[in-house]
């Protein structure tokens, strides 16, 4: 196995330095915190320069099965540095001691910021009839971009059987172009020394918030899921149940009038947010003010807070619990290019991936939901996660989304959305 960097993900991905340049160029997820909080208030994190992952060659076994599928496979994948590790040091070494002569690259791109270079490199090879040396790729609603475009190869259990214990409709989110091999959603934690009854639905939760004035708040929803898909559950209120796919699928601007009951809920929300309407600039800076003892109750990412609590980050009185309707979550899916050459190594890979075995590494490194049921998974697995593994529901569109993120802040926040 060898890992790249992102400067040379960039390179593989895009063909060169122009790719390199528009890249480093781009601006940065992490935009400017709203100006409605006090600066004594403001959750800080320290800044640190973002980890750069160096090609880390492993030695690979010489033994190998007289049976076994052998191949050089091109893994891509976006993200933390802790899914890095957890495909560094965790998934491939352990399909080495099962495969042993298949060899893996993992291009690495952290934050996952050079999708759409990957998705050009796919779009070239098929328009000049070539072959685009992406094997594997982690990625999210690309997928379905590249599936439609005939770039992406659509998936089935005739292909990797073990796709019938994975949630039919986790499976049916991208129409089978990926494979969903791990997951998370949002949650509600809550500091039971202060909330002993915890609200179990939304209702309660909006009343909680009216009731217990500055002791919960959110991120802005273009800071991060957790308090973007709080954001979507309040204004799913006001969308019709039969309406929700199309906002989850598909984008019309007219239809956003029907968000009106939901940000007049937010509006009436905002001054018993925590410090008179402020709000967190992303995921981990709400989990830190939660830690403090600033606030009781607040979305939160189910892997992300269960890491807190794993290194005594969050206070063990802290607690985490789905509501109904539940927040959305979303899987993490693995797409094969049309054009890879590796297909049979692949389908393989995918089936052992889809196994208890490498699962439980998901659930043990990351606190990651499986891809697989839950009902496939150990007890202990079960119970571990048994406040949260529920059945979690999905979030708007990407172009829905982008509506969302700045009209909350000229309809909640009060301010000019970030530059």
């Amino acid at each position: 196995m060898t890992v790249t960097s992102r400067r040379q993900f960039l390179f593989l991905a895009g063909g060169g330095s122009a790719a390199l340049l528009a890249a480093c160029t781009s601006p940065s997820a992490q935009a400017p915190a709203p100006t409605t909080a006090p600066p004594a208030a403001q959750p800080t994190q320290a800044a640190k320069p973002a980890a750069q992952p160096t090609a880390v060659p492993v030695a690979q076994p010489t033994a190998a099965p007289a049976a076994a599928a052998s191949g050089d496979i091109n893994l891509y994948v976006g993200g933390d540095v802790n899914i890095r590790d957890l495909w560094q040091k965790q998934l491939l070494p352990a399909y080495q001691k099962v495969k042993p002569n298949v060899s893996f690259t993992l291009i690495f791109d952290e934050h996952a910021l050079s999708e759409q270079a990957v998705f050009d490199k796919l779009a070239a090879a098929k328009q000049a009839n070539a072959v685009s040396g992406v094997d594997l790729w982690e990625a999210g609603g690309r997928l379905s971009q590249g599936g439609d475009a005939g770039l992406i190869q659509k998936v089935t259990s005739k292909e990797v059987p073990n796709l019938d214990k994975v949630p039919k409709d986790t499976l049916a989110r991208f129409a089978g172009f990926g494979v969903p091999y791990r997951a998370s959603s949002v949650v509600l934690a809550y500091n039971s020394a202060e909330v002993k009854d915890p609200p179990r639905t939304l209702d309660d939760v909006l009343n909680w918030i009216k009731s217990n004035d500055g002791k919960f708040t959110y991120n802005p929803p273009d800071k991060g899921g957790s308090g973007g898909n709080f954001t979507t559950r309040v204004l799913a209120m006001g969308i019709p149940q039969e309406q929700l796919t199309f906002f989850q699928t598909q984008y019309d601007e007219g239809k956003e009038s029907m968000w009106e009951q939901g940000w007049k809920t937010l509006q009436d929300l905002h001054p018993h947010i925590f410090n008179n309407g402020f709000y967190p600039a992303g995921n981990i800076p709400v989990l830190q003010t939660l830690g403090k003892g600033s606030i009781a109750m607040a979305p939160v990412w189910s892997d992300q807070s269960l890491s807190y609590l794993t290194q005594k980050l969050l206070p063990p009185e802290v607690k985490l619990l789905q509501i109904d309707p539940p927040f959305a979550g979303s899987a993490a899916y693995l797409g094969i290019p049309s054009d890879s050459k590796n297909k049979e190594v692949l389908y393989e890979f995918l089936n052992w991936l889809l196994t208890p075995e490498p699962q439980q590494l998901i659930v043990e490194q990351i606190n990651g939901y499986p891809g697989l049921d839950w009902k496939y998974m150990a007890p202990e697995v079960q119970q571990k996660f048994a406040d949260v593994a529920k059945a979690y529901s999905f979030e708007f569109s990407p172009q829905f989304n982008a509506d969302r993120n700045t009209l909350w802040y000229e309809k909640v926040a009060g301010t000019p959305p970030p530059a």
